[in-house]
């Protein structure tokens, strides 16, 4: 039988390593891979960095899968929520307690190689044509402010995979996607190819780091702790192991 006096000192040892702040820290996210998604199992380089980072704080992450517009609506009105992948955008920067860059954002236009005639060289050129975007992003809110409209030349869908159908389909004209690699994938899942689709315009504006974040109205320290948590976990190399696991480009690998 142990000691008494050993059995105390043992159990303060195990109260002094475990986090007071341990908790379960809910996030909601969608469909994104290679970032996250939900099937057949829930994976993606961004969901496991984000586990590995509320279990290396001591806590447990509950993630929901949701339509983009019901996810980002629920961060923008739930404190204490974490969110990704999010673009960080001037408007969102003083709102959102960022954590770290998941991903390279590249947003481009884009069109099926066999629609040729469909070559806007400026993003008032575009305007002619019907581009389909998805409710709440960022994307549909550029274009929007551009003077792009609903109803004349914008179609809105709840997901991106409807608007890759629409593309191939014919509905619409232009894509506007933030990451090559997760249009090639999504493309992928429906059983389209993605080598007839061709990139027609940059959109330099878009193409900001997607991040790991906690909603407004979170804690300033519990961001700050998971920030700081990030950037170890970046030293360790544990998200380039992630990476390596998935198979993943190492442009895709997490920064700063």
């Amino acid at each position: 039988m142990m000691p008494r006096p050993l059995l105390s000192l043992l159990l303060c040892l195990l109260l002094l390593s475990t986090p007071a702040t341990a908790a379960v820290i809910h996030a909601v996210t969608t469909e994104f891979p290679p970032f996250q998604s939900e099937q057949p199992a829930p994976w993606g380089l961004a969901l496991e960095a984000a586990q590995a980072l509320a279990a290396r704080n001591g806590d447990t992450l509950a993630v929901q899968f949701l339509p983009w517009p019901r996810a980002y609506q629920m961060a923008e009105t739930t404190p204490g929520l974490l969110i990704f992948c999010l673009g960080r955008t001037p408007q969102r920067e003083a709102r959102y307690g960022w954590i770290g860059r998941i991903a390279s954002g590249d947003a481009r236009l884009w069109r099926l190689a066999d629609r040729p005639e469909v070559n806007p060289a400026t993003l008032q050129e575009a305007q002619r044509w019907q581009l389909g975007v998805t409710a709440r992003d960022m994307k549909a809110d550029y274009l929007l402010q551009q003077g792009f409209a609903y109803e004349r030349n914008l179609q809105q869908s709840s997901d991106d995979l409807s608007n890759i159908r629409k593309l191939y389909a014919g509905r619409i004209d232009l894509l506007p996607f933030s990451n090559t690699q997760v249009l090639t994938w999504r493309t992928r899942e429906l059983g389209l190819d993605p080598r007839l689709l061709q990139p027609v315009l940059p959109l330099p504006a878009l193409s900001t780091p997607l991040y790991l974040a906690f909603s407004p109205g979170t804690a300033p320290q519990l961001a700050r702790r998971y920030a700081k948590l990030f950037r170890q976990l970046q030293r360790e190399g544990v998200f380039d192991r992630l990476r390596q696991r998935l198979q993943l480009p190492r442009e895709t690998l997490p920064g700063d």
